[in-house]
């Protein structure tokens, strides 16, 4: 299968070189470059797109306010985004926005053409390079799942205080609170007092 890929970058000779590149391998056909996102658009209206490629940082448009626009306009086209900036934060705003992958300008030829390949089958794919850091950069906190109450007994758990203890200081009865812990516990999808410190650890509920 080929896919057709439009181009977006603000500097002309990246536009070109990556065309030339992209050349070389039978599965991908440029059918545009574009260096702003009136030229852009205009591509994408021509003929079907498989796969957007675009930089992120651009004198000419914020990639970032970018992408929502392709997306809603184009949902079945898959954006990858080519940046020289290896910027967690960055990352996730692009990924939030909509991006379908993020790769850094130092990839080499094969793990680009492996990223393109992934994100037009739809799937994500993120450079290496810049995932070492935690994966919650890309999935950020989402809402505690607990309620109140379960908060509260959560941290008395990770603090070691004992069902007994628990019960003495919140004036509650001991089953109560095995009642609340097994609560919790099937809320977060974990079996220990250690599996919840994880949990909340990985989620940004608690700083390590």
């Amino acid at each position: 299968m080929t896919y057709n890929i439009a181009l977006l970058d603000d500097h002309r000779v990246v536009l070109e070189s990556f065309a030339n590149l992209l050349a070389t391998f039978d599965r991908f056909r440029v059918i545009g470059t574009a260096f702003d996102p009136a030229s852009l658009f205009n591509i994408l209206e021509q003929e079907p797109t498989d796969v957007l490629i675009t930089d992120l940082l651009m004198p000419t448009g914020n990639g970032t306010e970018l992408i929502p626009m392709v997306k809603s306009r184009y949902p079945n086209l898959a954006v990858l985004v080519l940046s020289g900036s290896y910027d967690p934060v960055l990352v996730q705003q692009a990924m939030q926005a909509g991006a379908n992958g993020y790769i850094t300008k130092t990839a080499d030829k094969a793990e680009l053409f492996d990223a393109m390949l992934a994100v037009a089958a739809g799937r994500r794919y993120i450079d290496s390079r810049v995932f070492s850091v935690n994966e919650t950069v890309l999935n950020p906190p989402v809402s505690n799942p607990l309620t109140d109450r379960e908060t509260e007994i959560a941290g008395l758990i990770l603090d070691e205080h004992s069902s007994m203890e628990i019960a003495s200081r919140l004036f509650i009865s001991f089953n109560t609170v095995e009642t609340h812990r097994k609560r919790i516990y099937q809320k977060l999808g974990v079996t220990t007092s250690l599996g919840l410190m994880k949990y909340l650890l990985k989620r940004g509920y608690l700083k390590a």
